[in-house]
């Protein structure tokens, strides 16, 4: 029985291949006596990118899709996973999750602070905003949370208490419930004078169905102002699709690499058909520059590393921040049941066929997250870094500054939540 089962699978699951790591066609319809597990399994052993190196076990052992998933799991991946379908179509198709519309960070003393908040969201709405303070979840201060779990943990019901202390030090307690969160993917964005140097400043959160229409206004107004440089901040970004983050590097760069090769997606052995390369298209608003700038964390992954280092053989590319996220690899959804499958699959190369970048990129500066400044304010920490190498084509100390993070508390983003990067 179990033989016959997967043979249908087999025959099911080859499904055609869209050449972005978030799109898919109508799946086809499996018969009823397959479940979930059986299907993550077979999933798995064709298209998994490690497919060779899974250990030998037996799904009927495993309760749900999810364990399964982590019984066969490559110690090098970090991101396979399993969501409900709505939900993901929601998120990466229409810009939308569930949830209060923020997202939070410790700074370096430890306090827990708002990195930023959807304007259209309950968070929003109260005027909660980069730099604020939380003091108290449900009544409970932060220490004594991470003392027994986490934060995210502390606001898994759908209504919450918080206490905040905004930026004149004034405490404001909310109760907020979740609510479907409409999200701009173009942060903030503004143009810097240095001396007659123009400087495009472009914070970019999410590579989304609906960012290139964002996009599109801000490399227009860059591309009219005639920027010499660009710091793009990608500090909180966990990726999305391919096909915005060729858009977004094919406008920075411009026309000299109209027709070379973004990226190369390379499969496993059983999947070597679909490798395929992913040349330039041609730029709407080519900014024509020589080099990048671009500001960095731990969350910058996925198709933010595919900007870095799909424009490496072509610019300059200089990182400020902290190590990117480290996932040269990528998936794609099978569904199935009310939901997305998504094992990784393939992995990325460049143009020079370097890939393979699972320490992430290193900074040619560290600079903590300074959390105590609004985006675009010049005294932000990573921001003030960035203008004044373009100004003086050295770091503030003079050297790159390569240190840990002082913070002793972390904020944990795994699965789908990486994918989101908010709350």
């Amino acid at each position: 029985m179990l033989k016959s089962k997967y043979n249908w699978l087999l025959t099911l699951l080859i499904l055609p291949l869209l050449w972005s790591c978030q799109e898919d066609e109508e799946a086809t319809a499996l018969p009823t006596e397959i479940t979930l597990i059986d299907t993550t399994f077979q999933t798995m052993k064709d298209w998994y990118l490690w497919n060779a190196e899974m250990p030998n076990i037996n799904p009927d052992d495993y309760e749900t899709a999810d364990a399964l998933i982590n019984a066969l799991r490559n110690p090098l991946d970090k991101w396979s996973y399993i969501e409900e379908e709505e939900a993901y179509d929601d998120f990466f198709n229409n810009a939308q999750y569930e949830g209060y519309g923020f997202r939070w960070a410790f700074d370096e003393e430890d306090k827990l602070r708002i990195a930023f908040a959807y304007g259209d969201s309950p968070f929003g709405r109260l005027g909660v905003d980069r730099s604020w303070t939380i003091n108290k979840v449900n009544g409970r201060d932060v220490a004594s949370i991470m003392a027994t779990s986490s934060v995210n943990q502390a606001i898994a019901e759908p209504t919450n208490t918080f206490e905040f202390t905004d930026d004149e030090g004034n405490i404001i307690t909310e109760t907020l419930t979740k609510e479907t969160i409409g999200i701009n993917t173009v942060l903030h964005h503004q143009i810097f004078d240095l001396d007659g140097t123009k400087v495009g400043y472009l914070v970019f959160n999410s590579f989304l169905a609906t960012s290139i229409d964002e996009l599109k206004p801000v490399f227009q107004e860059f591309n009219q102002a005639g920027i010499d440089e660009l710091i793009l901040d990608l500090r909180y970004n966990g990726g999305g699709r391919v096909n915005v983050a060729e858009y977004m590097a094919a406008n920075i760069a411009g026309n000299k690499v109209n027709g070379r090769n973004f990226i190369e997606y390379i499969f496993n052995e059983q999947q070597l058909k679909q490798n395929q390369e992913v040349t330039f298209n041609q730029p709407d608003y080519p900014l024509n520059l020589d080099r990048l700038v671009t500001i960095t964390s731990k969350s910058t992954a996925s198709a933010s590393e595919l900007v870095i280092n799909g424009l490496a053989p072509f610019m300059d590319v200089v990182v400020i921040g902290e190590n990117t996220h480290g996932k040269p690899v990528g998936s794609f959804p099978f569904r199935f049941g009310g939901y997305a499958i998504n094992p990784i699959s393939f992995k990325i190369a460049n143009d020079n066929g370097e890939g393979e970048y699972f320490q992430g990129f290193a900074p040619d500066a560290f600079v903590p997250d300074d959390l105590t400044h609004k985006f675009g304010d010049p005294q932000e920490s990573r921001l003030q870094e960035a203008l004044y190498y373009i100004e003086n084509g050295l770091f503030l100390n003079g050297t790159a500054r390569l240190q840990p993070s002082t913070s002793k508390y972390q904020i944990e983003w795994s699965g789908f939540r990486q994918e989101i990067g908010a709350y």
